[in-house]
């Protein structure tokens, strides 16, 4: 269709919907009725999706670009703009947009509405910002609010009878008033500064301009001629003012493309052009009377209390209010400013937000306008004489390029009670003059000049004896407010909940070369812990507070700090002593979610320079401090509420003087001046009795390294009891010789922190960190010790046993046990996460020595003491190659301990962490496919372990146990473990704290999310650990927080678990007669299946944002230039073949999917039914199974393809010898690998009909 053409279209729709329409139609009810319908917009996708468009998918969900796919198929269609006969006049997407609807279609125009957005159109398209996108529409079916010949929804309700309530009047009063006090028009990327005006007028009246040939002058019936009346009207009128002449400001933002009609003129005389972008109430305040052809400036003009004279027709002229130079067609009645504020700005405009869904109100639009903008109103005389709510102080030194930003990024805060302190800390460069010059200009400003260089602890004690404010805010000369409503609701919260002290986020720190470039924007790893607002707390009620880094993220009220005596105590490093003893002190605490300050990250910075001694002395007394004020409280005991803060605060002392610089200053020192400085730290670790089990890990900035080392907590333990020699080693993460490391486990411990150091050395000191001695040994004559291999099996309490094992490891030592400390594997940023002496397995089946050699050399420098070694891990049980450990320890007793759980329990359980748990080999497909997997299947039968053992150390070294409470001595598992192994001594050793008993908790529906994560691509498999281990806290806590159920996963089904019981039932009953001696089953009763629970958007939308951090990002290849190569065909990688489990028949698939397809057409999107309809189990797996779970298994239970209980595996040998005829091998294999595809896959019909009757279940796809 030509331009032409649409242009006949879009006038023929004009005509006709003037002829012929619904009365009574309510055009803001209809459009909403059609939010949930297919919505063809005249935006292309760009424009829909990053620019002036992009809040319209937040009402219209289904709203598609008119360059995109399915737009000819639209249930309805909304054009922008106007079609001209001119093609280059006409609004390109709506020509596109009439020639793909249907002649039979229902085409809505729309328009932006007056309060548009926070900058502009141009700079909404051009920066593809989605925060600069339109925040509300004008939707009509007769024609656009501006076209004065067609009288359209709007002007019909304003000619009917009738009229706001007194309710929605007042709203409209108040919503008035507030747009002209804070300044807000239809485009807010306009300064606020007043030009200088010229000197000798008493008066000014205003004319403003317009975009040339624009559809709003053309159809509000002005042109060349009236504008030219309209400048003459003005200097003939007022023959007295000056005449300010306003071009639009598409001129300046769309310099090479928009005119106005009054471009080409020149001041001259009393006619003054103005044509840089101004606030037009900044313009209303300088004139009388404002003359316009159809602008909405008319309608803000008459909003400020202006006199205002128009030359066209727009739609609020002709109802009384202005001076009409034209008659203005289709007006009745009267109406007041208020009643027309209401039916425009409340009733037509439809309103919505980024990132909320649905129908914004007018109200939230103008906060989020006021905020947002990059221009705010300067404060009024009232506000600059008012005593300041806040007082912000700027310690000022050296930052003269940046003091002007910091202190604008306060001026500019909608909060315009505020007083700004800079102090003066003889600043070496010229940064007084930029402050002197805005002190000028802003009354607000009130600077200090020191006299001396105190820095910047001190100088900002200096603001606290001038603030006035009742709240102080503190910001460094160099940084800067990146939310211009920050102040304001900061102070707003901390009034309405009488607070103390209100947070608010760091909002990034921006890297900086030594060019002032601009590197990068990065986020603190510390603000995860601050995400949610809490309106009141306390510091012992809310310990996240620990993770707080700065004391300028917090609004203070002052007279709390003056009470408290709440000062900086030193020049620098001050911020901790500070901030903690202002927490410990405060009875009311408030967090908002809002971003606020943004930290200038410089080369040249404070916190850059190299370091000495004076600094570390401010360090030491601040920390010491920081104790002193949890001290006070009564932190040091160990059951107060505080001593986790205490601990937390000990353990960044250690952090910040033994591994960021202090310790290594000293070191090279001297030794004098080493020990010296250590003696302080152990003075602090005795005075509150830290130990190494009190150091804290989840904090920022800890060294990963040393943290995967366990090198922190010894480091308490060496500075405590004073063994220099460990803690150097542990600093450094160097080994530890193999004689030294037994010499210190096996002396008795004499009090606590000795124990204490052997237990964090034993930890410590594990694989390559356990050096072994190179000299040779004298031959021992002892008897070999037994070796005790526990196998597991995976999912039986084998990481609980481990880490007891671990923990107790010196004791276990001295009881003649040895749990070797070398063969060990745990991931590192997961400790709980081990896997035992897996590495043994690699070593028995290579004959590698070296494991074997470090045994044997420890066996020796031990000379004798030990009778029993005892290795653990439940890779032994997953590793058909495990039996070899026997070999591998050839001349020791051996004796193997296993535990085995109900095979439906146990795979369940399995299944959840290859999917869920963060494990090495991660799985990502649907558990009825892992359970036919040939390795699932051979650890599903445990006598392949059990005879590969007895074959090898004899029936009677296995010790087989049931993994059942029920079964256990006592009921306990260690108390079994102790039976099981002959070792008693167990039993009075500590056991681990509960998070090293690897207790994930996630429902059967968070698995099956988080699978779809397990295909996709990470940075790193340390990066995949992270994620997981992220997830699934977070999710957990997401859940806590509100009060949600979380039951353990249960993803099989009930006949899946029927089934897989009755094909093992064989082999159960075998073990429970040769190694049991039972005649009865060898598991009890399968345990109650927890209930299924709904999956929620939130969570969904929460793995995806971790997701993002940790995902790899895709490669940029830029490669020269060259001509381009010929045109092949693309090869499309396809996904192998899969079979799904449809019933018998298939009739799920061939019967049940049509009926539910026609039922779920009503309220699917296209693109959601053909996606159910090309693959329905793993749509209904994706979609339905988090948030339906019944509905899911009850329609596509999914299940084993081989039938109930596996029946039709007994076909599988009779297809395999009719395949055998064939003397084709190739084929018996891709019989073997599967028969029910393979059955499928066949040529001939009556072959597949056959296959169908050995098979009769399962489709391919």
């Amino acid at each position: 269709m030509s331009n032409q053409q649409a242009f006949l279209r879009f006038r023929e729709l004009l005509e006709t919907r003037q002829l012929s329409h619904d009365p009574d139609l309510d055009i803001r009810e209809h459009v909403l009725s059609l939010k949930n319908q297919k919505a063809g917009f005249g935006y292309a996708s760009h424009g829909l999706k990053t620019s002036f468009g992009a809040n319209l998918p937040n009402l219209f969900p289904n709203a598609i670009a008119v360059d995109e796919a399915g737009i000819d198929s639209a249930d309805f269609y909304v054009a922008f703009g106007t079609i001209f006969q001119q093609p280059d006049h006409s609004h390109k997407g709506g020509v596109k947009l009439f020639n793909a609807a249907s002649p039979t279609a229902e085409v809505l125009f729309g328009e932006a509405g007056f309060l548009a957005t926070t900058h502009s159109w141009s700079h909404s398209f051009k920066e593809h910002n989605p925060a600069y996108a339109c925040l509300g529409y004008v939707y009509d079916d007769l024609a656009h609010y501006f076209m004065a010949d067609y009288p359209n929804r709007l002007v019909r309700k304003l000619n009917s009878h009738a009229d706001p309530s007194p309710e929605e009047l007042n709203r409209a009063e108040t919503l008035l008033q507030r747009i002209v006090m804070q300044r807000v028009s239809k485009y807010n990327a306009q300064p606020m500064q007043a030009p200088a005006m010229t000197e000798g007028y008493t008066r000014r009246v205003l004319v403003c301009d317009q975009a040339y040939a624009d559809a709003s002058t053309v159809y509000g019936k002005v042109g060349d001629a009236e504008f030219e009346k309209m400048l003459l009207a003005a200097i003939a009128e007022n023959p007295d003012a000056e005449i300010l002449v306003k071009t639009h400001p598409d001129t300046v933002w769309e310099k090479d493309k928009r005119t106005g009609y009054y471009t080409h003129l020149q001041s001259t005389g009393r006619v003054r052009m103005l044509r840089d972008p101004i606030n037009p109430y900044v313009l209303f305040d300088l004139v009388d009377t404002v003359y316009v052809g159809t602008s909405q400036m008319g309608l803000e003009a008459l909003f400020a209390g202006k006199k205002v004279v128009t030359f066209g027709a727009p739609f609020y002229a002709g109802w009384g209010l202005t001076d009409d130079r034209q008659k203005i067609p289709h007006r009745h009645r009267s109406r007041s400013l208020a009643e027309i504020f209401h039916y425009f700005y409340i009733w037509y405009t439809i309103y919505h937000l980024p990132g909320k869904k649905g129908v914004a109100e007018i109200e939230d639009v103008l906060s989020y306008i006021e905020t947002k903008r990059p221009y705010q109103r300067p404060p009024t005389a009232a506000e600059i004489a008012a005593p300041p709510k806040v007082s912000v102080i700027i310690p000022v030194h050296g930052v003269e390029k940046y003091i002007e930003e910091c202190i604008n990024s306060i001026q500019i805060q909608t909060l315009k009670e505020v007083e700004i302190i800079p102090v003066n800390d003889v600043s070496p460069d010229n940064a007084q003059a930029v402050i002197d010059r805005l002190a000028a200009e802003d009354p607000r400003i009130r600077p200090i000049v020191l006299e001396q260089n105190v820095k910047q602890g001190m100088a900002r004690n200096k603001g606290f004896e001038a603030a006035r404010g009742k709240y102080v805010w503190l910001l460094d000369g160099d940084d800067w407010l990146s939310n211009t409503d920050m102040l304001r609701e900061l102070f707003e919260l901390a009034e309405a909940d009488g607070l103390d002290m209100v947070r608010a986020r760091k909002a990034f720190e921006a890297v900086f070369d030594e060019n002032d470039v601009l590197l990068q924007e990065r986020q603190d790893g510390s603000e995860k812990y601050f995400t949610e607002a809490v309106r009141k707390t306390s510091f012992a009620e809310a310990p996240h507070l620990l993770h707080n880094r700065h004391c300028w993220t917090w609004l203070y009220r002052r007279d709390f700090l003056t009470q408290n005596d709440i000062r900086f105590i030193t020049p620098q490093w001050e911020e901790r002593a500070f901030l903690l003893r202002a927490l410990v002190k405060a009875k009311a605490i408030g967090l908002s979610a809002m971003n606020g300050p943004a930290y200038r990250i410089r080369t040249d910075s404070t916190a850059r320079r190299e370091r000495d001694s004076t600094d570390f002395e401010m360090m030491l007394k601040n920390f010491d401090s920081t104790f002193g004020s949890l001290a006070e409280e009564g932190a040091a005991e160990r059951g107060n509420p505080l001593r986790h803060h205490l601990n937390f605060q000990l353990s960044q002392f250690l952090q910040h003087m033994l591994v960021a610089g202090p310790y290594s200053y000293y070191r090279e020192q001297g030794e004098e001046a080493e020990l010296a400085f250590l003696s302080r730290l152990r003075e602090q670790f005795l005075r509150f009795d830290f130990q190494p089990d009190d150091f804290v890990t989840d904090m920022h900035k800890l060294s990963a390294m040393r943290l995967a080392a366990s090198a922190y907590p010894l480091m308490v333990a060496a500075v405590v009891t004073g063994r220099w020699d460990i803690l150097r080693l542990s600093v450094d993460l160097a080994p530890i010789p193999q004689d030294k490391l037994y010499q210190i486990l096996l002396a008795e411990p004499t009090d606590v922190a000795t124990r204490g150091l052997q237990t964090s050395l034993s930890i410590y000191a594990r694989n390559h960190r356990a050096q072994p001695v190179t000299e040779p040994q004298p031959d021992s004559d002892h008897p070999k010790p037994r070796v005790v291999i526990h196998i597991g099996s995976t999912k039986t309490g084998s990481t609980f046993l481990q880490h007891f094992l671990e923990k107790n490891r010196p004791e276990l030592l001295r009881q003649g046990i040895w749990f070797p400390e070398v063969g060990l594997f745990w991931q590192p940023s997961r400790p709980h996460k081990q896997a035992g002496h897996s590495q043994f397995n690699r070593a028995a089946l290579k004959d590698d020595p070296k494991l074997r050699d470090h045994i044997r050399r420890g066996l020796e420098l031990m000379d004798g003491r030990i009778h029993t070694i005892v290795l653990s891990s439940e890779a032994f049980f997953l590793n058909e190659n495990s039996p070899l450990l026997a070999d591998y320890f050839a001349g020791h007793p051996v004796e193997m301990v296993v535990y085995l759980r109900r095979q439906d329990e146990w795979a369940n359980s399995q299944y959840c962490e290859f999917v869920a748990g963060g494990a090495v080999g991660r799985v990502k497909v649907p558990i009825d496919e892992w359970l036919t997997l040939p390795k699932t299947e051979q650890w599903l039968d445990y006598r392949v372990p059990l005879t590969a053992w007895s074959e090898k150390i004899g029936q009677e070294n296995v010790h087989v146990r049931v993994y059942d409470r029920g079964e256990f001595v006592d009921g306990d598992l260690l108390a079994d473990f102790a039976q099981a192994t002959g070792l008693p001594q167990l039993l009075d050793m500590p056991r681990p704290v509960e998070l090293q008993q690897n207790d994930a908790r996630l429902s059967a529906g968070h698995v099956e999310l988080l699978r779809r994560f397990n295909g996709r691509r990470f940075q790193s498999r340390d990066s995949y650990f992270n994620f997981i281990e992220e997830a699934g806290s977070r999710l957990t806590e997401w859940r806590k927080e509100r009060g949600l159920p979380l039951p353990k996963p249960w993803v099989l089904t009930e006949q899946q678990a029927d089934a897989l019981m009755q094909h093992v039932e064989l082999a159960n009953a075998a073990i429970a007669k040769e190694y049991l001696g039972r005649d009865r089953d060898l598991f009890g009763p399968r345990a109650a299946i927890p209930e299924a629970v709904p999956i929620f958007e939130e969570e969904e939308d929460l793995v995806r944002k971790i997701y993002r951090r940790y995902r790899r990002k895709p490669k940029v290849i830029v490669e020269p230039v060259a001509p381009p190569p010929k045109e092949v065909p693309a090869a499309i990688e396809r996904p192998a073949p899969r079979i799904v489990n449809y019933g018998v028949l298939g009739w799920r698939l061939w019967l049940l999917t049509p009926i539910l397809g026609a039922v779920y057409a009503r309220f699917a999107t296209p693109e959601r039914l053909d996606e159910f309809k090309s693959e329905p189990f793993e749509f209904s797996r994706r979609h339905w199974a988090r948030r339906r779970p019944l509905v899911a298994r009850l329609v596509y239970p999914g299940g084993n393809s081989m039938g109930p209980f596996g029946i039709f595996r007994l076909a599988v040998p009779v297809a395999r010898g009719l395949i055998g005829v064939t003397g084709r091998p190739e084929m018996q294999k891709k019989f073997d690998r599967d028969p029910i595809l393979f059955a499928r896959n066949m040529r001939s019909p009556w072959r597949r009909a056959v296959g169908r009757v050995f098979f009769p279940i399962g489709e391919k796809f």
